[in-house]
């Protein structure tokens, strides 16, 4: 998994970031999620295209606390993200160029281990958008049978 990269599972899944908080939202299941903690640099991270060990020992030059915690941490936090269909892996050749992810920082900070909460209270609203009816584009580039249905 070290040198694995992933990618946001789009156009099923949109995410923003507000405040150091990700905000996930499941177009294809109604589900929506908090990733709090050190987890909205995770994801933004895994945004830019870095791979799991880039994404660790970036966080391990940023925060006090062991490797070992911090990468058992990103490990655990993608798998759920991956688990919850929320990223994917990305294709193609994993040893590709990135941009630069360690950021310069001032201090090192203590770690909040990264964590993911999922919401339903909303699955119904969110399925009866016609925002998740979009083409590969996504949004808002609806499918032709759904511009059809609502004709």
């Amino acid at each position: 998994m070290e040198r694995m990269r992933f990618r946001i599972n789009a156009p099923q899944v949109i995410t923003e970031t507000i405040d150091g908080e990700a905000i996930m939202i499941n177009l294809g299941t109604g589900n929506y999620y908090s990733v709090a903690g050190s987890g909205a640099e995770v994801c933004g991270f895994l945004e830019q295209g870095a791979d799991v060990e880039m994404v660790i020992e970036s966080l391990s030059q940023g925060y006090e606390a062991p490797r070992d915690s911090i990468a058992s941490a990103v490990r655990d936090l993608i798998a759920d993200l991956e688990r919850e269909g929320l990223i994917v892996p990305l294709e193609g050749d994993s040893s590709a160029s990135v941009v630069a992810v360690a950021a310069e920082r001032e201090a090192r900070r203590p770690f909040e281990k990264p964590y993911l909460e999922k919401y339903t209270d909303m699955q119904d609203l969110v399925l009866l958008d016609p925002v998740h009816e979009v083409d590969e584009r996504g949004w808002p580039h609806v499918q032709p049978a759904a511009q059809a249905d609502g004709a």
